[in-house]
């Protein structure tokens, strides 16, 4: 089993990280990529998996959503901290620095595997669990929300 697991993340490693580094950036693909792996992996249901791809990018895609709402909650106790000890500074918004951080981890998720992995709706829809539809639609908030964002 190990050398299953080990041989699976071989497989898709590089691939993951690329798409860790669309969803969290660069400097956290890497992070990400290792606890959405072991989360996937250690999981009781791993060895019942029949599409371990699909599985590990769905798991990436939550793990990522997780990160992101961590670092929020982070963000935000620190603004409430900040402002109680009368601090005039403002706690810049990780959001606005750029308009691909401001989509949802799921628009950028779709973005990355439609225009940097060139795979059709069906195809983004199966590796992340969702339908054909759901993706379709998820690419066009993500384009009208970054054309408002860089209009």
């Amino acid at each position: 089993m190990v050398n299953n697991d080990a041989e699976v993340y071989r497989k898709y490693c590089e691939e993951l990280t690329r798409f860790a580094t669309a969803l969290a950036g660069p400097s956290a693909a890497e992070d990400l990529v290792s606890s959405a792996v072991t989360r996937a992996i250690s999981g009781p249901r791993w060895a019942e998996i029949e599409n371990k791809r699909a599985y590990l990018y769905r798991t990436m895609l939550n793990e990522a959503s997780r990160s992101r709402r961590d670092v929020q909650r982070r963000l935000n106790r620190e603004a409430r901290t900040a402002a109680r000890e009368g601090s005039t500074d403002q706690v810049p918004d990780p959001d606005v620095l750029a308009a691909l951080i401001a989509l949802s981890v799921r628009q950028r998720a779709v973005m990355f595997l439609t225009y940097w992995g060139d795979l059709p709706s069906d195809e983004v829809a199966a590796l992340l669990g969702t339908s054909s539809r759901t993706a379709e639609r998820e690419l066009a908030a993500g384009k009208r929300r970054l054309k408002e964002l860089l209009s």
